[in-house]
């Protein structure tokens, strides 16, 4: 019992985050938010009718559950690239490979990723809101 206790207090807060999603992943399995009133609306496509970056996530990560992975990429490209580049550098941080390791902590952490990331986001944010995109996006 020991060693159970230990690994909880250890790993309190990895353990609370799991359950925390597992929880809501569960949410977001059995309950489509296309057909839900109960999930939250984007506040800058209410007000000005403009979708952001993350419009489309709840959907996406629904559809991603479901492993209909082109209406999920339909519905928000940024977040199933953004959530297939998390896995991998999940991966890594599990592997054995110190260097690698080492490199994506500082890449992560560095002024250009955050500068770049924001720049990505206000792109598409842009770009999402053109009738180029709406149309692409409907042809797939």
């Amino acid at each position: 019992m020991d060693l159970l206790a230990h690994t909880f207090r250890k790993h309190k807060n990895q353990i609370i985050f799991l359950v925390f999603f597992v929880l809501l992943a569960g949410l977001y399995f059995l309950v489509d938010p296309s057909e839900s009133s109960y999930f939250p609306q984007c506040p800058l496509k209410v007000m000005t009718g403009y979708e952001c970056a993350g419009c489309g996530v709840q959907r996406s990560f629904h559809e991603l559950l479901h492993f209909r992975f082109l209406e999920a990429f339909k519905f928000n490209p940024l977040f199933v690239f953004a959530i297939t580049v998390f896995l991998m550098i999940f991966a890594i941080q599990f592997s054995k490979k110190e260097k690698l390791k080492l490199r994506i902590d500082r890449f992560i952490g560095g002024k250009a990723f955050i500068f770049g990331l924001l720049i990505i986001v206000f792109v598409f944010s842009w770009l999402k809101n053109t009738d180029f995109y709406k149309d692409f996006i409907l042809n797939l």
